[in-house]
C-alpha cells in the first residue's frame, strides 16, 4: 500500500469510527454532561 493510500485509508476511517469506539472515556464524559444539562437545574448566584 502506498503512503497516499494509507493516508487516505486513515482519513476515511477517522470519519467512519464513532466516538464511542474511538475513545470510550471521552464518549462517557460527554454523555454524562449532556444528561446533566438536560435533567438538572443549575442555579447561578448573581
Amino acid at each position: 500500500m502506498s503512503n497516499a493510500a494509507a493516508a487516505s485509508s486513515k482519513f476515511e476511517s477517522f470519519f467512519e469510527t464513532t466516538l464511542a469506539d474511538a475513545d470510550p472515556e471521552i464518549f462517557g464524559a460527554i454523555r454524562n454532561e449532556l444528561g446533566r444539562q438536560r435533567h438538572e437545574i443549575e442555579l447561578i448566584a448573581s
